[in-house]
């Protein structure tokens, strides 16, 4: 027999059910989402008709172009832009710029956004040894000399953490060990073959200017396009275990999205 006190308990928890449905919907539609309301590009993917492995070949070209006079004595950018939104790919800074860097920009809300968290490339040129190297070959040695250590970042968008890296890299009698602790929505690339155009002015030190046959490897974290306003990505990098190439840097950039 169901008692009227049963029905009213029945009709209370039918109350509060419905209010706390209505409470998580609210949350997720005015708090989650403007959190996390990010999308990213897979691995698979081939943003705007390019792959992952081209775009960090046209990445490195835009960013060894950037001439020295951008930047001081202590290597900080002097422009409060520095940024690439030449190509339906907006492309960010280096971290191995080091040191704090606050960037400006405006962009559009149809370009996607290619953040670098710790990336090195290796040319033709860089060493005898390796002049006849395949392009694979050369994305290898990337690998093998410049990106070596215990590399730790983060990415945040709106002051929300989207993505992680914590992983460790040694050679060990002509062999790489490596261990990821922690790869959360980043990518580790190894590029396809390209060229690079290195001017006399570049702020890349110790670069041999002249168009080399060049493979390229990092870590990067691939954005789709971000809604409309105003929205702020931070990303920091540390790299330990190097000696005296140890290595760390934070880097902002308030994007207004039009």
């Amino acid at each position: 027999m169901i008692t009227g006190i049963d029905q009213s308990n029945k009709h209370h928890e039918k109350i509060l059910f419905v209010m706390l449905t209505i409470l998580i919907s609210s949350f997720s539609i005015f708090g989650l989402s403007y959190a996390y309301g990010f999308e990213l590009y897979s691995k698979s993917d081939t943003p705007f008709g390019t792959p992952y492995d081209v775009w960090i070949g046209k990445w490195w070209n835009w960013w060894i172009s950037v001439p020295v006079d951008q930047f001081d004595a202590n290597g900080t950018p002097i422009s409060t832009c520095l940024i690439n939104k030449a190509e339906s790919m907006v492309m960010l800074m280096e971290t191995a710029i080091g040191g704090k860097s606050h960037q400006t920009c405006d962009i559009s809300s149809t370009q996607g956004i290619m953040v670098p968290l710790w990336t090195g490339f290796y040319d033709e040129s860089a060493s005898v040894e390796h002049k006849n190297d395949s392009y694979e070959q050369l994305s290898q040695q990337a690998r093998k000399e410049v990106n070596l250590g215990t590399v730790n970042s983060q990415v945040k968008l709106d002051g929300v953490t989207i993505a992680v890296l914590d992983e460790t890299s040694t050679m060990r009698q002509g062999a790489l060990d490596y261990k990821i602790n922690s790869m959360d929505n980043v990518t580790e690339i190894y590029a396809k073959g390209f060229n690079i155009t290195i001017p006399e002015n570049t702020h890349f030190p110790g670069q041999q200017p002249g168009t080399f046959r060049s493979g390229a490897h990092g870590w990067y974290v691939f954005l789709k396009p971000l809604p409309v306003g105003d929205h702020e990505i931070y990303y920091n990098v540390g790299v330990t275990g190097t000696g005296p190439n140890d290595h760390s840097a934070e880097i902002t950039y308030n994007l207004k999205v039009k």
